[in-house]
């Protein structure tokens, strides 16, 4: 579904959040680190750039193709891997840190998701993911039906342990809200023909959570940010 519209666009908007699950996973030089579902590169490329040897998974060729060339311009080297983050094609214990922003999420079989992500991780794992209860979280219950249980403190323990977890808020602006619904349901390609309805709710739940009245568009959206 991502690599059919235009994620690129969006996840430039949310890639300051790859930078700080880099950071609070204590990755250091010479690690082995794993980013799954690592779309575009968010937080692989941060990783790289921070001196760890990093490898990227993710289903979409497309997204793979694009963080290929940000990597690139960024002059880091990464280790692009087009697979199913549900079935890592790695050994146990591969990697001193196996990190994920926003991409683990969709995975439709949460329990697997996490026990790959276990399995090949010898040290720390670092997930993040929007909260159902903030602005991006009830976005999504606009626009799709993903539930965001990652998003939340019990789920992750239960998948994956208890550890230190934070809420934190980035924030998101635009042009007009008209603008930020249209980027949006460019990556949702998928939707087809519903689009158009699709579009006038956004609209509407865009213009209820806008911090601005000059015409802009200004909203924080908050997420959670797990180290295990």
């Amino acid at each position: 579904m991502w690599g059919s519209g235009n994620y690129a666009a969006v996840a430039e908007k949310i890639g300051e959040v790859g930078a700080a699950c880099v950071e609070r996973a204590g990755v250091e030089p010479g690690m082995e680190v794993l980013d799954v579902s690592c779309g575009t590169g968010n937080a692989a490329i941060p990783a790289a750039a921070a001196g760890a040897r990093v490898t990227g998974v993710d289903l979409s060729e497309a997204l793979l193709a694009i963080a290929r060339e940000r990597a690139a311009d960024g002059l880091v080297e990464v280790d692009w891997v087009q697979g199913d983050p549900q079935e890592l094609p790695f050994d146990d214990a591969s990697f001193d840190r196996v990190i994920s922003t926003f991409g683990h999420m969709f995975a439709p079989d949460h329990q697997r998701m996490a026990a790959e992500m276990k399995r090949v991780c010898r040290g720390r794992i670092a997930v993040c993911c929007w909260t159902p209860g903030g602005a991006v979280g009830r976005m999504f219950r606009t626009i799709a039906t993903q539930p965001l249980l990652w998003g939340t403190e019990e789920h992750v323990r239960e998948l994956l342990g208890d550890g230190e977890l934070e809420v934190r808020e980035i924030e998101w602006s635009d042009a007009s809200v008209e603008a930020y619904a249209d980027l949006m349901l460019e990556s949702f390609e998928a939707l087809g023909e519903r689009a158009p309805e699709l579009r006038a709710a956004f609209i509407g739940f865009l213009a209820a959570e806008n911090l601005e009245d000059d015409g802009t568009l200004r909203f924080n959206g908050e997420y959670l940010l797990a180290v295990i």
